[in-house]
C-alpha cells in the first residue's frame, strides 16, 4: 500500500519548494512543478524542502531528485553524525539545529539534511528544525538570497544565534544559582545546575565537530570557490565563538557544583562535629543518671532530703566539666 502511495503522487512528501530569481527574490512553486523547477535550467536557484518522515518523500529522492547515489544516501540514511562533504559539484552534510516546538526553538538537537550545488539546495529533516523555519517565514516576508549559500548560510547563522541564546539562558541559570551557593542556600541546586552541564555538554559536543568541520571544508573550497569559501570562513568563526560560549557555561557549571559540594561537605561535617561535641558533654551526666538509676543498696542521696536535685547537679557539674575539658584541650 505504501509503494502505491508514493507511485501516485511523490511530490507530496515535499514540505515547501521555492524558486529563487537572480535578484534573491523567492517564489513559492507548488510543490508538482518542482521537478519541473529543478531541472529548468536558468538563471537563478530553487530550494525544496523535504520531511523525511512521509514515505513518499523518500521515493521521490530515490527516483526524483537531481543529485548522485551518494547524496541520496545521505538524504535518507539514518547516520546521524555531523558530516560535510565534497562530491564534484555537490556540497553535502549533516548539520545539527534545534527542535522547532510550535512557535519557538526547543531544546532538543535534532539534524537537518543538505545537498547544495550552484543552482540547487535540498534540505531534508526528520523533524522540524528551527533555523529552517526562521529562513522561511523570512523568505515570505521579502528577504533575498541571491544563492544557494547564502540561504545556507543564514540557516546555520540562525542556529548559531539560537545556541547562543541557549547559552545566555545557561548563563542566567548559572547566576541564580551562584547566588543561592554564595548566601549559603545551596539545597536545592544541584539537580539544577546538573541539568545545566548536561545541556551545555551537548550542545558543544555537537559544536566542536560542525566547527571542525567547517574548517576542514573551507581549505577544500575557497581554491575553487572564493565566495563560497568566506562564506563558509565567516560560519567557522561565528561558531567558534559560540562553542567557546557554551564550553564557558559548562565549565562553569563545572565549577559551581565542584564549590556546592564542598559547601555541603563544610555543613555536613560542621553539623556532626556540633553533633559530636554535643555527644561528648552529654556522656557524663547520661553516666551519672544511669549510675543513680542503678536498683542497688546504698546509693547515694537514697534516703537524703532532695536528694534528685543533688544528683541532678552532680550530672550538671560532670557535663560542665567534660565541655570545660574540651575547651581547654581546644577541641573547638
Amino acid at each position: 500500500m505504501t509503494a502505491v502511495l508514493a507511485d501516485a503522487a511523490p511530490a507530496t512528501g515535499i514540505v515547501w519548494a521555492y524558486r529563487f530569481h537572480s535578484d534573491g527574490t523567492a517564489e513559492l512553486i507548488p510543490n508538482e512543478q518542482a521537478d519541473e523547477a529543478l531541472a529548468t535550467h536558468g538563471e537563478g536557484w530553487v530550494w525544496v524542502h523535504l520531511g523525511l518522515a512521509d514515505t513518499r518523500c523518500r521515493a521521490w529522492i530515490a527516483r526524483k531528485a537531481p543529485v548522485s547515489d551518494l547524496a541520496r544516501e545521505l538524504l535518507t540514511g539514518p547516520d546521524r553524525h555531523l558530516r560535510l562533504d565534497i562530491l564534484g559539484s555537490e556540497i553535502m552534510g549533516v548539520m545539527p539545529d534545534l527542535h522547532q516546538e510550535f512557535a519557538k526553538a526547543g531544546d532538543d538537537l535534532v539534524r537537518l539534511r543538505f545537498v547544495m550545488t550552484e543552482r540547487m539546495l535540498i534540505t531534508a529533516r526528520q523533524q522540524p528544525v528551527h533555523s529552517v523555519e526562521v529562513n522561511r517565514r523570512a523568505i515570505e516576508a521579502g528577504k533575498r538570497f541571491p544563492s544557494a549559500i547564502s540561504l545556507l548560510d543564514a540557516v546555520i547563522d540562525h542556529f548559531a544565534d539560537a545556541v547562543g541564546r541557549m547559552a545566555d539562558k545557561l548563563g542566567a541559570d548559572l547566576d541564580r544559582a551562584e547566588d543561592h551557593i554564595m548566601h549559603d542556600e545551596p539545597a536545592n541546586d544541584r539537580p539544577h545546575i546538573g541539568r545545566v552541564r548536561l545541556q551545555a555538554v551537548r550542545v558543544h559536543r555537537q559544536l566542536s565537530q560542525l566547527r571542525t568541520l567547517f574548517h576542514r571544508l573551507e581549505a577544500r573550497v575557497a581554491a575553487d570557490n572564493a565566495q563560497t569559501g568566506r562564506a563558509i570562513r565567516r560560519l567557522a568563526q561565528k561558531l567558534d565563538s559560540i562553542d567557546h560560549e557554551m564550553s564557558a557555561a559548562h565549565e562553569r557549571a563545572r565549577l559551581l557544583l565542584d564549590e556546592l559540594d564542598a559547601k555541603m561537605t563544610a555543613v555536613t561535617n560542621q553539623r556532626l562535629f556540633t553533633l559530636s561535641i554535643l555527644t561528648a558533654c552529654i556522656l557524663p551526666p547520661t553516666l551519672v543518671t544511669g549510675f543513680f538509676g542503678m536498683n542497688t543498696k546504698d546509693l547515694p542521696f537514697q534516703n537524703t532530703d532532695g536528694g534528685t536535685w543533688l544528683a541532678l547537679m552532680v550530672a550538671a557539674i560532670a557535663g560542665f566539666g567534660c565541655f570545660w575539658a574540651l575547651r581547654r584541650l581546644r577541641a573547638f
